[in-house]
Parts: C-alpha cells; structure tokens; sequence
C-alpha cells in the first residue's frame, strides 16, 4: 500500500472538508457551497463511501482528500502530502525495494483472485458437476439473483482442476501459493486448496476480491474452509459481505454481525443488507474500526444457548471466555467493554430464538427478526443478565458470586458515568449498598488488542503490462511526451477536447501529466522527474514504470498514437461513469426528500452526461475504422 493509500485510508473526507465548508446530509452524501467558486446553490457533494468530492457547478471538477487540499490551500502535490501525512499519523519516506516487492505481489494476488472467482462462478451455473452446489443453494432457499450478486462459485472435486485452469491463464504455480489457491505438498508439487466445495468469494468495502470461503456438500470436515492468510487477506480484520453491505449500514446507521456466509445471503435476499459475517473468527477491534467509518451502532447476532450457557458461565476465570466456542466467536467481555470505549461505539447483542440461525429466523418470519434486532441489549445490560441467569439472586451465596462475576465487567467500563449507572444497577440486583459495592470495585487491567503477524509470500514477476487504462496511458506519455501532441490530434479529428489534467483522478497522476504538458522535448520521465513531484513518496509507481519500459518494446511503435488515444476515450468515459453514479444517488435522495427543483437539477446533468458517453462510444467506433488506416500511414503529428 502506497503512502497516499494509506493517507486516504486514515483521512476521513467528511470531517476534513467540514472543517472548510458547512455540510449538510442529504441522503447519503454531504452537500454545501462550492468553496472554490461563488454560488447560492449548493452544487458541491461529498461522497462518504468513494471518499471523494465533485462540484456539479461552475467548477465541474473533483478529486480526493489531496486535490482538496491542494487545491483548497494552494499547495503542490508534495505539501499537500506532507501535510495530511502529519494529520495522519504517517512517516513520508522512500519505501524500501521489500515494500514495493510487496505492493507489486499484493497486485498480483488481487488479480489472480478475481480470475479465480470468475472460473468458479461460471463451473457453478453451467458445469455438471455444480449441479449438487446448485442443488443445496436450491434447498436453502438462495435465488439466482443473491447467487448473481455475491458472485458464489463452485471447485470441481478435483486435485488440480483451479492449478490447471489459472496457469493456463499464464498464471505460476508459485504465485497461486502465495495466492491460497494451492497447497505445497512436503514431498513436492502442489495440489488445489478448494475442491468439491460451494466456493464463497470474500470482498473488501472496495469489492476486490481477496480470498475465499468453501462449504462442502457432504458430511465431510472441514465443513467451511477458508483462503490461509496472504498479503491481502486477514481475517482479523475483514467482514464477509461488507462490500455489498456498507451503503446500507450507512443509511440504516446500523451494522449487524453474523457468524455464517448463509446468513448473510439470505438477509441480503430479504432486503436486510446491513448485515455482515466475521468468518468465524473472534471479533476484533480491527473489524469494529471498518464499521466505525460507517456507523456508531454495531449489533452482534448470538445464539440464545450461548447467552445462557450454564457451563460456560460458571465463575470469572471462565466467564472471561465466554462465547470463544460459539455461533459467534467473540471476545470476552472485557474487550468488547474495551472496544466499545475505545471507539466511540454502541454495541449491541441479539439474541436468537433457541436453535435458530439469522437465517432461519429471517426466512421464516422477517417482521420478528425485525423486533429482535429492536430488542437488543446494550453489551454490560447483557452480560449482567448472562452471567446471572444460573444464580438464585435471592440467597447470600448467589448474591456473593453475582458480584465475583459482575465486578470485573463494570471496572472494565471506561466512561465514569456509565460506570456509576452499572454500580447501581448490580447493587440493584443484589441489594446490597451501592456504596459499599463501589469501594470493592477496582479498575483491572485491559488487554491490548495485537494484530496477527503477516506471512511473506513467494511471487515468481509481475506482469507489468496489467496496469489499467489510467496508468498505461500515463506511462505511455512519459515513455514518449510528443505522444500528447498527438493524441490532441487525433481527439481533434474525432470532435473530441484535448486530454486535461480534470481527466485523471488521483492528484499525483494530474501533476505528471501537468509536467508532461510543459515538456519541450520528448525524452522519457527520468528518476528526477519523479522526485521532483513526488519527493520520493511514490516510488513504487517509479518502479512500476520501470517494468513498463522493460515491456514497451513489445508493443508496435506506429501503434502507440491510436493506443493512447483509444485510452484517452476511455479514461474519460470512466470520469463520466463516475459522475452518472453519484448524479443517480443524488437524484434518488433528492426523489426521497420531496425537493422537486433538486431532483430537476440532476437529471438535467444526468441526461447531459448520458450524451456525452454517446459521443465517446460514437468516437470510439470511429477510433476503431482510423486505427487500421493508420496501419497504411501513420497519423500525422
């Protein structure tokens, strides 16, 4: 991860522009008042979810947290950078050839996820052999639409079925390792990791494929196997379904957690789609924090036996465990105390009908789920009710060990009011004076939540030709600067404006493309080049470049003029799906609050936006017919 996505990572756009302009939501943006042009309507909209910006106005232009500064402060790239380097808590440096090593093989694995995920997708709607996971999806009542939009795949029963399939893609079997795909016998080769199973694609809140969960289909263990650890995968940290989920909790201002893959699927096949999974593992704060973008409410699915749990519950030492062995594993009390002060958060805990599953219970009767999700309990009001519930309250000796097992939990409470109210709450319950129970409560200790260590994995290269259309024609302008002249040419000639700077998105794309603009003659970008812009900060995308030239022979040079004019045209007709995507959510809130001149105003711009595409595809047939007349004579400067 470059530095600038880790800057993006930690700046939240919201609060950071709010401190520049008066925002208002609407729906689920923030609109205000343009800050770079007068104006008495407010056409300036920030997206939370993209944390991005645009003003629909006299600007008509947009970017990032950094475009925003830079251009809100009139700084360079560099300052900008440094700047919300320091809000964010980020050292600016040169990254190492380990860490650019890194960001190159981190690539590698996304995209070798994203074949993977399409090979099993397709082996589930049209294979024989996916007939039994089509089959099981039937009985468990999941449409094709919910099996369409999670993406949900199938591996054949086959020990090298996915090796075969994604190295004939070109794809090495080392790097399928590092993958999680496959799995390195001791005595040598390699065999499939997932075979026989209902294959769940695991996505990040930006939707890239990052691993996988399998389910058999039989009565064979391990029932849910999921991809090892790798360089973009942690389970710690990552929540089934987020991707899918995070407008919803965001609008709902609610996020549920679940333990299972198919309650998931069947919440978001009733229109419950604020719900996620942990994948099995305990929560952490790490999961807390990406829902903590979205939301301050945080509610936690649990079975009714693991809330009452006579066993489990018996004493502090193993009251400190409870709930690690069930539906879902979460921390002990104590950390979820410790998170929930930590993070500013609320949460809350569902408990579940006796033997039922979340998706049980939604399928069954959607309005109880609804009341049950109403129902739940603040975290101390639950634990004081689950570790209670085996004691007789009304004798010495359970009043005794209530407040053994209670103490603990309310010293853990780091706000003091609430503190207080929890003392009067357990001196309630046992009647005894709240005085003399709170001089026996002593602060304890937290625990420190740590992260699990990555594992390295082995890559074999990078395929530095697999760059996308903003980067490639990036780098084709800085392989050959006199290339802009002549891609202005040929835009020129299919009625289309010269390339801008507004036609690239990240802030350190616009500034090279800036300095080519001013270029004189038309050597390559050198190291200093980069330096002079990036001071260093960006140096994998320095290396990147450089394997792009090591592959630039490869390409035909007459060729190059009508390649980047083709990605010319489609990296502005990328700009202008963005825009539509933001213009129908702003048109749907403005629907929703009833502001008819608002609504007016974006289908105006949305039907302006849809001519524009128009043109480009109309440009970009035209492109075709002059791309192999240009085989005959090349496209004059």
């Amino acid at each position: 991860m470059t530095v600038v996505d880790q800057i993006k990572e930690r700046v939240d756009i919201v609060e950071l522009v709010s401190q520049y302009v008066p925002l208002r939501k609407v729906g689920r943006n923030y609109q205000g008042l343009c800050p770079f042009h007068i104006e008495k309507t407010p056409s300036f909209v920030v997206f939370p979810d993209s944390q991005s910006w645009h003003c629909f106005g006299a600007c008509g232009t947009g970017g990032d947290v950094l475009s925003f500064v830079m251009r809100r402060e009139n700084l360079t790239f560099p300052e900008a950078l440094q700047r919300l380097a320091q809000r964010a808590g980020i050292s600016l440096r040169p990254p190492s050839e380990r860490e650019a090593a890194a960001d190159r093989a981190k690539q590698l694995v996304l995209e070798i996820n994203e074949a993977a995920a399409a090979y099993f997708h397709r082996l589930l709607l049209e294979s024989s052999e996916g007939e039994r996971a089509r089959a099981y999806l039937a009985r468990r009542g999941i449409s094709q639409q919910t099996i369409q939009a999670f993406q949900l795949g199938y591996a054949l029963d086959d020990w090298h079925a996915t090796e075969q399939h994604l190295t004939s893609r070109g794809y090495q079997a080392a790097d399928l390792v590092a993958a999680g795909l496959l799995i390195e016998r001791d005595t040598g080769g390699n065999y499939d990791r997932f075979r026989g199973r209902l294959i769940f694609p695991i996505r990040d809140m930006r939707g890239r494929v990052i691993g996988f969960g399998g389910r058999v289909l039989d009565d064979s263990l391990p029932k849910y196997l999921n991809s090892p650890q790798t360089v973009v995968f942690d389970k710690s940290s990552l929540l089934y379904g987020i991707d899918l989920a995070r407008d919803a909790i965001r609008e709902q201002g609610l996020a549920i957690i679940v333990e299972g893959y198919m309650d998931v699927l069947m919440a978001h096949q009733y229109g419950l789609k604020n719900v996620v999974a942990s994948l099995g593992t305990a929560l952490t704060a790490e999961h807390l924090s990406v829902l903590k973008r979205l939301t301050k409410r945080i509610a936690l699915a649990l079975d009714a036996d693991a809330a009452g749990d006579k066993g489990t519950l018996r004493g502090l030492e193993t009251a400190q465990q409870v709930m690690d062995s069930h539906v879902i594993p979460i921390p002990t009390w104590k950390g979820l105390v410790q998170y929930e002060t930590q993070l500013d958060a609320e949460l809350r805990i569902i408990t579940l009908p006796p033997g039922k599953d979340p998706d049980e219970v939604i399928r069954e009767d959607r309005v109880a789920w609804e009341r049950l999700v109403q129902e739940a309990l603040p975290v101390v009001a639950y634990y004081f009710r689950a570790m209670t519930a085996d004691l007789d309250l009304q004798s010495p000796k359970g009043k005794a060990e209530a407040v053994n097992r209670l103490q603990p939990v309310i010293a853990a409470i780091g706000n003091p009011a609430e503190r207080a109210h929890y003392i009067q709450e357990l001196a309630r319950l046992v009647k005894v004076d709240e005085r003399t129970l709170a001089a026996t409560i002593h602060k304890t200790e937290r625990p420190r939540a740590t992260s699990p260590a990555r594992k390295e994995g082995r890559f074999s290269g990078f395929p530095g030709l697999n760059l996308g259309v903003e980067k490639y024609l990036l780098f084709l302008l800085m392989h050959r600067p006199s290339l802009l002249h002549t891609t202005d040419s040929v835009l020129a000639r299919l009625a289309l404006e010269p390339l801008q700077r507004a036609d690239f998105g990240p802030p350190e794309y616009q500034e090279i493309f800036a300095l080519l603009a001013t270029r004189t003659t038309d050597e390559s970008f050198s190291i200093a080049d980069m330096q002079a812009y990036t001071e260093s900060s960006e140096g994998d995308l320095y290396r990147e470049w450089q394997e792009f030239q090591a592959h630039i022979a490869m390409l035909p040079e007459p060729n190059l003029p009508i390649d980047a004019s083709r990605c010319a045209i489609l990296l502005r007709k990328l700009r202008l799906e963005e825009r539509l995507v933001e213009l129908r959510y702003l048109s749907e809130d403005a629907q929703r609050d009833g502001d008819a001149e608002a609504t007016t105003r974006w289908m105006s711009l949305i039907t302006h936006c849809i001519q524009q595409r128009a043109r480009l595809d109309d440009a970009l047939s035209k492109l075709t017919l002059l791309g192999y007349r240009q085989r005959e004579a090349p496209v004059p400067p």
